[in-house]
């Protein structure tokens, strides 16, 4: 089951901003489909659980909206997958 979750978020793009992604000298995936999807998991409960604080911090640091966008759209991309 969490393979197959893992698989959606793979094809939507999002690996490379909530996973770690495969680097040039690397063999081999860093995460496997399993190891992936079950981290993500971990990420929308912990983004749901500090969601209030995550939006006081973007107030307090308007320069790093975008980040905080990404994130916040990544996390929604992960929930539709899921």
């Amino acid at each position: 089951m969490s393979i197959k979750q893992a698989q959606e978020p793979k094809k939507l793009g999002i690996e490379t901003y909530a996973g770690r992604i495969q680097q040039h000298q690397d063999n081999y995936p860093r995460q496997s489909d399993f190891s992936f999807a079950v981290y993500g998991q971990l990420w929308i409960y912990g983004m749901e659980l500090w969601a209030d604080l995550a939006l006081s911090l973007i107030s307090l640091k308007p320069h790093k909206r975008l980040f905080f966008k990404r994130g916040f759209q990544a996390l929604s991309l992960m929930k539709q997958a899921v």
